[in-house]
């Protein structure tokens, strides 16, 4: 089996934005305008999952999270119509 490396990098930013591209399957991370970081390769679905682990993790509001996923339902289901 090959050895593999991780590498984590750290960025820090003065005034960060955040925008994610449904399109394109990507996450740029901003900073005052300038300076960014794209991260390709990130799927709505993970998206999604990020926002309903901070409703419950950092707002801690379980209702909310129930909320969130069934609007989610919700739309899938739509679409699938």
């Amino acid at each position: 089996m090959p050895l593999r490396t991780e590498t984590t990098v750290e960025y820090y930013f003065d005034s960060a934005y955040l925008y994610y591209c449904k399109a394109h399957d990507c996450l740029r991370i901003g900073n005052n305008d300038g300076d960014s970081v794209l991260c390709n390769g990130v799927t709505q679905d993970r998206v999604n999952d990020f926002i309903s682990n901070y409703i419950s993790y950092v707002l801690d509001n379980d209702d909310l999270k129930d909320q969130f996923e069934q609007s989610l339902k919700l739309v899938k289901e739509e679409v699938d119509e």
